[in-house]
C-alpha cells in the first residue's frame, strides 16, 4: 500500500516533464535542409521561451505567404547583439535557418540579416 502514493508522484512527475521535453525539442524543423527567406516582419514578440517573428513572404505570381520564425530566447539573443529595439514591423530581412518538417510556413531562424547589413545570429542550434 506503501508505493501506491510513490506511484502516483512518479506518474505525475512524467506526465509534466513530457510537455516541456517536447517543446524544447526542435525535431519538428528538418535540420538537413537550410533555406533562406527574405520578407516583411509583421510581428515580432520579444517574450520567453523563444522571441517569435511573423514576416509575409512574397511569392511568385499568388498572395504573400505569412512566415513564421523561430529564435532563440530574449537573453541569449541580446548576447548575440540583437535588441528588443533592433527589429521594427515593416522592416524588410532575410533569415537563414531549417524549415518545418511538414512544410508548413515555419522556420526555425539560425540567422537574421537587417536592412543595414548587419548578420545576427539567432540561435544556439542546427
Amino acid at each position: 500500500m506503501k508505493r501506491q502514493p510513490q506511484v502516483i508522484v512518479l506518474l505525475a512527475a512524467a506526465l509534466c516533464a513530457a510537455p516541456a521535453a517536447a517543446h524544447h525539442s526542435w525535431s519538428r524543423y528538418d535540420g538537413e535542409h537550410v533555406i533562406t527567406i527574405t520578407g516583411n516582419i509583421t510581428s515580432i514578440e520579444w517574450a520567453s521561451p523563444h522571441v517569435v517573428v511573423q514576416l509575409t513572404v512574397p511569392a511568385d505570381g499568388a498572395e504573400p505567404t505569412p512566415w513564421t520564425m523561430e529564435m532563440d530566447p530574449p537573453t541569449l539573443l541580446n548576447r548575440y547583439g540583437l535588441r528588443h529595439d533592433t527589429l521594427k514591423t515593416g522592416m524588410l530581412v532575410k533569415l537563414t535557418g531549417v524549415r518545418a518538417r511538414s512544410g508548413a510556413p515555419m522556420m526555425r531562424a539560425v540567422t537574421i540579416e537587417v536592412e543595414d547589413g548587419t548578420v545576427y545570429r539567432v540561435s544556439s542550434r542546427v
